[in-house]
């Protein structure tokens, strides 16, 4: 790990913000992380609450900050290798007068928490570790037993240029410097057009010299396909309940010019699916995933039995209405997703259609905005298709499977009691 902590002393990462309140204001900066905002992802059973204790593991220079400021009623504990990281941070709090956070340098292997944190966030850090696993196990321990961990790790589908380019770096013995750096740029901006990695260079928002030495002249990191990540979990006491994001993890949708029956796709594991759809995509470059201490939340929602009449359905997170519903012919509408730049959902039929006209209404209608039950869509589709004059047929059945591709492909979550 000298090797890494030497880099991230040198060269900090992510590039330190000194301004991340009036970002915060003005609603330019959000954590992934922030289960205040996101807290259905990691706790659908739980109500919700703003008080947390939290542990951030490599906390880098603005995660714990971000968080802090969100969420003044979180007890918040950051620890990274980098002293200068540390540092940063320490003048951040000071500079906010943060009464909610503390951080520290420290070694991912050299903490004994036992049964401690309410929620414990470790993005980008176990992959750069020599022993990912025995990291993770460490995260798990420190985890309370109705706590939730938001672990990410680079996945290998998108990163191939990368390492094909970090190889490369090495054989011509480039070294963490300025002139390393820019030998890198110049390897990528003026090679040739078709250069595999320079469509995801371009589109990078870390081009800076510290995300240039993060990505091309890292020293230690590892990718993982998706089935890699079931190995990664087994024997760390955890359960791995589902992706932080279901978009592009799912093959059906984008698969469905092949008219494969369904049950073929449905046998597969969340892991298994989420290999399949990327090895026809091929741009996931990392997977952010929600673990769990108890085997009952395993592969939460992923069966569509775990869908019950009392369910309670939301609209997902960041959506938008890219096109509204045309009753005379078959389109239900489309939605694009505001966090993918506004990318396009799959188009509705007008069964799909209804029955997100219902959701939404339902969640309109019902307290707080707190969503609407499984049980009541059936109703309001009915009633909808009625009055639209519409010879469209619902069951409880084909509204759970409608429910459950759209869960599959982001634009709805669910929360509700588990089982076991």
């Amino acid at each position: 790990m000298e090797e890494i902590k030497k880099q991230y002393n040198k060269f900090l990462y992510p590039e330190p913000i000194e301004n991340m309140k009036e970002l915060i204001e003005s609603n330019s900066y959000a954590e992934m992380c922030n289960a205040n905002i996101f807290w259905d992802k990691y706790f659908p059973e739980k109500k919700y609450t703003d008080k947390l204790n939290v542990l951030s593991a490599g906390c880098g220079t603005n995660q714990i900050i971000n968080l802090a400021l969100e969420n003044p009623n979180w007890k918040i504990h950051g620890i990274d290798l980098s002293e200068a990281s540390i540092d940063f941070v320490h003048k951040q709090i000071k500079k906010y007068d943060l009464k909610n956070v503390t951080a520290e340098v420290k070694d991912i292997f050299d903490i004994n928490y036992k049964n401690e944190f309410d929620f414990v966030v470790s993005t980008g850090v176990i992959h750069h570790t020599k022993q990912p696993k025995k990291a993770l196990t460490k995260l798990v321990d420190a985890t309370n037993s109705s706590g939730a961990l938001h672990i990410m790790v680079y996945a290998s589908y998108g990163r191939r240029g990368v390492y094909d380019i970090q190889k490369i770096m090495k054989y011509l013995d480039v070294q963490q410097d300025q002139e390393g750096i820019n030998l890198v740029r110049n390897y990528i901006e003026n090679g040739p057009e078709d250069l595999p990695e320079k469509k995801r260079y371009n589109a990078k928002t870390d081009k800076y010299d510290a995300g240039i030495i993060d990505t091309y002249l890292n020293p230690q990191d590892v990718a993982y396909d998706a089935t890699d990540i079931e190995e990664l979990i087994d024997g760390t006491g955890s359960y791995f309940q589902n992706w932080y994001d279901n978009l592009f993890l799912y093959p059906q949708e984008y698969l469905r010019y092949l008219n494969i029956d369904p049950k073929k796709f449905n046998k597969l594991n969340p892991f298994e699916s989420a290999d399949l759809t990327q090895r026809h995509l091929g741009q996931a470059n990392k997977f952010d995933f929600i673990l769990r201490k108890h085997k009952k939340f395993e592969f939460l929602w992923h069966d569509i039995k775990d869908i019950k009449n009392e369910t309670i359905v939301k609209n997902g997170f960041y959506l938008g209405v890219a096109s509204g519903t045309d009753w005379s012919s078959d389109f239900g509408g489309q939605l694009y997703y505001k966090a993918h730049s506004d990318l396009k959902s799959i188009p509705f039929n007008l069964q799909e259609g209804i029955v997100w006209s219902c959701i939404i209404e339902g969640i309109n209608n019902s307290d707080n905005q707190s969503g609407v039950k499984v049980s009541s869509l059936l109703s309001k589709c009915k009633s909808m298709a009625k009055e639209k004059k519409l010879e469209l047929v619902f069951t409880d059945k084909i509204i759970k499977e409608i429910l459950h591709k759209m869960w599959k492909i982001s634009l709805v979550r669910f929360i509700g009691k588990v089982d076991g």
